[in-house]
């Protein structure tokens, strides 16, 4: 299924040449378009500038100058067995977990990761929805900003995003550790990866090589594996979706319907669709009747089940819609989609982040194996590349504005086809264990990956220590205002999915009756400028009057203590608390 019986290469210094200009025009092309064209930065624009602008001018230039280098054998690899990468896949897996812990604090930035393992925590209870206490009911939504879900939304908090990716959370963590759960399937589809490698180029070993080492070398791949995005579990069981389809039987199509439907609710249902509706054309080509019939049924089946059962479950368990409209509908995720592309299709900045945080070669090389496509055998349903390629097309054109983001999380489940589509290039246009420019682009990368890091870490610490600072409050209440920082707001969060004392809620949503209540009834602190500013957070400068007369009011009621860290409780701990300022 390689493609055998190339007569011409494509020669690495040609290939890294023309990555090169390519990178290059598409750089210029995002840089004028989102920066000097554009008034006013978006955050997915703001970490472009941040981290990938300076890594791909670096990276485009290592790849000129290397390209007269870059033709030759380079190294000789064992050939890809078990033995050999499973251990490979394992060290990814631990470097992942750790890194959770070393470069993200063992903090989840986003809201979106927030509230995904806040209903990990309460599923790890056993419930579908946490019970807002009477108490707190008034300041529900002070306390919950934002990715609640509708049903029953004045008793309950519940995510509003679908539960499995939640749930895999929650086993991992009745099993010691939640942060388990994102390198777990990390390597779950790194495996499966291999796997279809194996079984798509059977006789070419680098290629296979080739195609497992992009995968292991993508920064989006890894660190994303150290958040609770439900990203990472896209990839894994779009590839166990994919080995299960070639291995082909009942079993193995049937399996792949089960995983299809599972990962339909990881946390939003039409992803699993965009990625599988090439492979039923390519089964439809090939005139396999019966199997796509199955897999399009799979499609109609996860409609049915996350688009119309789960919210009437929601429905009758927690009850009739509240403070905002219910958004699980079909013809809203539709509305939605066209909606998104009218007003925020960001292709240039997204998917220049997307080069960044994968491998240099991978698009390069993914360009190879579209065009060893032959036009007679893909209308016979014969070339494995065309769904592959199909995918990958959809994946970039869709390109939303996702806020944050390691890489490009949307197009996060095809990584496994751009890495498939460069192996199956390399096989079709490289000589056999010429392996010379994956080393040289494995090196650039590495280069880059280590930039990366340093940059995410940079990004995060403020916010981490924003929120250990809040996390240390001995107040009921710290109230959260957001203005002058950016992204403030998502530092309104609890315990490890759990709210509880201190209570930490966004002062904007609150009116001046209900911050009286507060202060009188309660023990409350302020969390500002004045704490974030010292701790990194970047400034953003937005004005809101009505918080202004808020603050005036709560100043004069002697209810605008800033948050204070704990005493220390005994003499050491007074002596190191005080060592910098010794």
């Amino acid at each position: 299924m390689t493609g055998g019986g190339a007569t011409s290469f494509v020669s690495a210094r040609r290939l890294f040449l023309a990555g090169a200009i390519g990178l290059t025009l598409w750089l210029g092309a995002t840089f004028v378009w989102h920066v000097t064209w554009r008034q006013g930065l978006s955050l997915p624009v703001i970490l472009f500038l941040d981290q990938d602008f300076p890594l791909l001018l670096g990276s485009l230039l290592l790849l000129a100058l290397a390209a007269p280098f870059a033709e030759g054998k380079g190294i000789r690899l064992p050939r890809p067995t078990a033995r050999i990468i499973v251990p490979l896949i394992l060290l990814m897996g631990l470097a992942a977990w750790a890194g959770h812990y070393a470069l993200f604090q063992n903090y989840a930035i986003s809201r979106d990761e927030e509230v995904a393992r806040f209903a990990a925590a309460y599923m790890r209870e056993g419930m579908f929805a946490r019970p807002i206490p009477v108490e707190w009911e008034p300041y529900r939504r002070a306390i919950m900003p934002e990715f609640f879900s509708p049903f029953g939304a004045a008793d309950y908090w519940t995510a509003a995003y679908l539960p499995v990716n939640s749930a895999i959370q929650a086993l991992f963590w009745q099993l010691g550790d939640p942060n388990l759960a994102g390198p777990v399937l990390l390597m779950a589809g790194l495996f499966a990866l291999w796997r279809v490698a194996l079984r798509l180029m059977p006789d070419r070993p680098d290629a296979v090589w080739v195609t497992v080492l992009l995968g292991c070398s993508s920064s989006q791949l890894w660190i994303t594996a150290m958040t609770p995005y439900a990203m990472t579990g896209h990839f894994a069981l779009n590839m166990i979706w994919l080995a299960l389809v070639l291995r082909g039987g009942v079993i193995g199509h049937g399996s792949a319907g089960v995983v299809a439907l599972v990962a339909a609710g990881l946390h939003q249902w039409h992803f699993p669709p965009l990625f599988i509706a090439p492979f039923i054309l390519w089964m439809l080509l090939a005139r396999r009747w019966t199997v796509a019939a199955f897999h399009a049924l799979t499609l109609v089946a996860i409609v049915i089940v996350w688009a119309k059962l789960w919210p009437e479950f929601l429905l009758h368990a927690l009850g009739a819609p509240a403070d905002v409209r219910p958004s699980a509908g079909v013809a809203d995720k539709v509305g939605s989609l066209f909606q998104r592309l009218g007003d925020r299709w960001q292709p240039l900045v997204n998917l220049s982040r997307y080069i960044a945080w994968n491998d240099i070669l991978m698009v390069p090389l993914a360009v190879l194996g579209m065009a060893a496509m032959r036009w007679r055998t893909m209308i016979r349903g014969q070339e494995i590349a065309l769904p592959l390629a199909l995918g990958c097309l959809a994946g970039c054109m869709l390109a939303l504005a996702q806020g944050y983001g390691w890489g490009f999380r949307y197009a996060h489940g095809f990584i496994g086809p751009f890495c498939l589509l460069a192996g199956l290039g390399w096989a079709r246009f490289r000589p056999q264990d010429a392996l010379r420019p994956l080393v040289i682009g494995l090196c650039i990368t590495a280069l880059g990956s280590v930039f990366l890091v340093w940059r995410t870490h940079a990004f995060v610490a403020p916010y981490a220590a924003s929120h250990r600072l809040i996390d240390s409050s001995q107040a009921d209440v710290v109230l959260v205002d957001p203005r002058g920082g950016l992204y403030v707001t998502d530092l309104v969060r609890g315990r490890n999915g759990v709210p509880g004392k201190p209570m930490v809620m966004n002062l904007a949503m609150l009116t001046l009756d209900q911050v009286d209540e507060l202060c009188k009834n309660y023990v409350v602190e302020l969390f500002d400028r004045a704490e974030f500013r010292p701790l990194g957070v970047p400034l953003l400068r937005w004005n809101l009057s009505r918080m202004d007369a808020l603050r005036a009011h709560m100043k004069e009621e002697g209810c605008d203590k800033p948050v204070q860290p704990p005493l220390p409780e005994t003499f050491e701990d007074a002596l190191n608390a005080a060592d910098n300022a010794m």
